[in-house]
């Protein structure tokens, strides 16, 4: 019973993770500079609130699951943990230009962040994968 609630916080970690991280992806890459500073004000909070916390959540409960059920033996979690490495390091990689753009409305940011929406979906799309079906 306690995997399964586990599993399930896991879950509603990643999805509004993923939500939050998307939604950083659009307003970095979309937003012009002239409306930027209001709506990345209001994106921080948000993020700063929602989505680390569900950052947070999907690291622990995660790992909960690694340690009280899985195991390091597989293949496939090696390589999922590889892409939730990914994902993390763009999620900071997204919160420290958001502080940048809030202070400089016309600075653009790196290449890697303005990639974020493929990134991000590619990513969970493999996490999900080998997740699901466990290939080696």
């Amino acid at each position: 019973m306690l995997y399964f609630v586990i599993k399930a916080l896991h879950i509603v970690s990643d999805f509004l993770l993923i939500g939050g991280m998307l939604i950083n992806a659009f307003v970095i890459g979309m937003v012009p500079p002239t409306i930027r500073v209001g709506v990345i004000t209001a994106l921080r909070r948000y993020d700063r609130i929602v989505t680390t916390a569900a950052l947070a959540g999907a690291w622990i409960f995660g790992l909960w699951l690694i340690f009280g059920w899985v195991g390091f033996s597989q293949g496939w979690l090696h390589a999922k943990l590889v892409f939730v490495v990914l994902l993390s390091a763009l999620h900071g990689m997204q919160q420290a230009s958001m502080r940048r753009m809030e202070a400089d409305p016309k600075l653009d940011p790196n290449a890697f962040v303005r990639a974020g929406i493929p990134i991000i979906l590619v990513s969970t799309l493999v996490v999900i994968c080998l997740a699901v079906i466990k290939p080696f």
